[in-house]
């Protein structure tokens, strides 16, 4: 049996044709010769991602989620990190000097 491959651009198209009022999902399928089981799963990730498009994009951790990084871990977070370890070096090595330290 061979694995069919659809675009995303098909994805959506047969998704909003199938939240369409006047369709049916049998309807749907038959249309683009997919399955019903498919289609649900495509609704279903649809619907899971669709709430990634209207977050707060002024929001830096919300802006971050909607690019895609998964918490802490945008570059804005990363930077931020790298700045405290930073200036958490340099303290550990002032205070080596002063304990005699090398």
């Amino acid at each position: 049996m061979e694995h069919k491959s659809y675009s995303a651009e098909f994805k959506v198209k047969v998704v909003l044709e199938s939240l369409q009022r006047d369709t049916t999902l049998e309807q749907v399928c038959q249309r683009f010769g997919v399955s019903r089981s498919q289609l649900t799963r495509w609704r279903q990730e649809f619907q899971e991602q669709a709430k990634s498009l209207f977050l707060d994009k002024r929001n830096p951790k919300q802006k971050a989620i909607s690019q895609g990084y998964k918490p802490g871990e945008s570059p804005d977070d990363l930077k931020k990190i790298i700045g405290e370890l930073t200036v958490q070096n340099e303290i550990l090595k002032k205070a080596s000097r002063l304990l005699g330290g090398k």
